[in-house]
């Protein structure tokens, strides 16, 4: 019974420790990709996003049917113009609906057939833009301070003079356990979105994370925007693109403390 305590508390640590490694990662994933413009030509191809810009442009209801709908140079750069400006204007204070002629976002454009410069997004659409500019401020400092955690438990797991009950806490769990814990938690995630759905879930999250008076949901046909993204599909996919570059990482740093313990614990033996 005893000995069963020790290891509940050291599970439950390494389950709380490899939810913060994992956090910590998904930020890194994130600049990651933003580098490579979340792999948006990828996407485009494998989601046959030209399809839906075909069939969706000639009926927007905006004035937008004049935009270019095959050039997915012009498509790749509207979609890398957005991803910049979200980060831009995160950095701004306090952007106003009243400022938004001076927004960042406001300011992509293409050229039509005709040689004439539109602006690609919609008032609606800046300012859901810029309420997603606003979550990664939000999150990029909740990340900061995940960080700080993140190096405490490090710090944890890595001392080297302790009592006997805390090493046996501090031990990490074997790599079996660690499997069993992770296919738990994915099996529930599973079960979670196979009863309410990725759709629905990404729907519900939205109306609790942007404010209620603004519009977030947008058709085809009203929005290059959401014509450009095939959303919600490339959200799906850049979401499991996130969680394999994060997972690699978790695993590796987790790795790594793993063998430093082995390592000095054959040394203090």
């Amino acid at each position: 019974i005893f000995m069963m305590k020790y290891a509940f508390v050291r599970q439950v640590i390494w389950c709380v420790f490899a939810l913060i490694l994992l956090t910590f990662s998904l930020g890194i994933s994130w600049q990651i990709s933003k580098t490579t413009n979340f792999l948006y030509s990828f996407w485009y191809q494998t989601l046959h996003i030209d399809e839906v810009i075909k069939k969706n442009v000639p009926k927007n209801t905006q004035g937008k049917r004049d935009f270019p709908v095959d050039n997915f140079q012009l498509h790749e750069k509207m979609f890398a113009e957005i991803v910049d400006a979200i980060h831009q204007q995160g950095n701004q204070e306090d952007n106003q609906l009243g400022n938004l002629p001076s927004n960042t976002l406001s300011k992509i454009s293409y050229v039509n057939h005709q040689s004439i410069s539109k602006a690609l997004l919609t008032k609606s659409e800046v300012v859901h833009l810029q309420d997603v500019a606003n979550l990664l401020r939000s999150v990029e400092k909740l990340w900061w301070v995940n960080l700080l955690i993140l190096l405490g438990m490090i710090f944890f797991y890595c001392r080297k003079e302790q009592t006997i009950s805390v090493n046996l806490i501090r031990e990490m769990p074997t790599g079996k356990q660690k499997i069993i814990s992770l296919l738990s938690f994915i099996i529930l995630l599973v079960v979670i979105l196979s009863i309410w759905g990725f759709t629905e879930v990404f729907y519900y999250l939205h109306t609790v994370v942007f404010p209620e008076n603004h519009q977030w949901f947008f058709y085809y046909r009203d929005s290059l925007m959401a014509t450009l993204m095939k959303a919600p599909d490339i959200f799906s996919a850049i979401a499991a693109q996130l969680l394999l570059v994060a997972l690699f990482l978790t695993w590796g740093v987790d790795t790594v403390l793993r063998r430093y313990q082995v390592k000095h614990s054959k040394q203090r033996a």
